[in-house]
């Protein structure tokens, strides 16, 4: 059971804040913008906790997240921002699945194991292009960033 708690109360939101980080650090590194990293929803409530250079955390425990910037980035710029949460996500389920592979076979490889395979899912919702349905929640009717990629690059 506390197993179970940890993988939704801490495992989740990590996962979901180190992926919208990893699009963070694709803008930083890519331009001279502002990354603005949400764990939670993005709007005027989810204010502004604290700041690393020109990433901008505005946190609020959940198991959504959202990055924005300011300024407009170019096409290529873009693309490396979109990329990079699920860049992210694929090097944590790497990461994650091969420190499994050295762990004891108990509770800690089990919620490491819970870690890899929700960043798996998590780098194919993101990486697939489509729509976000009705039923994501916070993400309804919202393009993925394998879609919002794809548009970019038929431009």
């Amino acid at each position: 059971m506390l197993l179970f708690l940890l993988f939704y109360l801490l495992v989740i939101p990590a996962s979901v804040l180190l992926h919208e980080i990893g699009h963070g650090i694709a803008v930083i590194s890519t331009s001279t913008s502002h990354a603005h990293v949400y764990l939670g929803n993005r709007n005027k409530e989810n204010k502004e906790n604290f700041r690393l250079g020109r990433l901008h955390f505005h946190l609020n425990w959940s198991y959504v997240g959202f990055v924005s910037w300011e300024g407009n980035l170019t096409r290529h710029q873009t693309a490396f921002a979109l990329a990079g949460g699920p860049i992210m996500s694929l090097l944590l389920m790497l990461l994650f699945g091969l420190i499994t592979l050295y762990v004891p076979v108990d509770d800690l490889h089990s919620l490491l194991f819970g870690a890899t395979i929700f960043n798996c899912f998590q780098f194919l919702f993101t990486i697939i292009p489509i729509t976000y349905p009705r039923w994501i929640g916070s993400y309804s009717g919202q393009p993925s960033d394998g879609l919002q990629l794809l548009r970019l690059l038929k431009k």
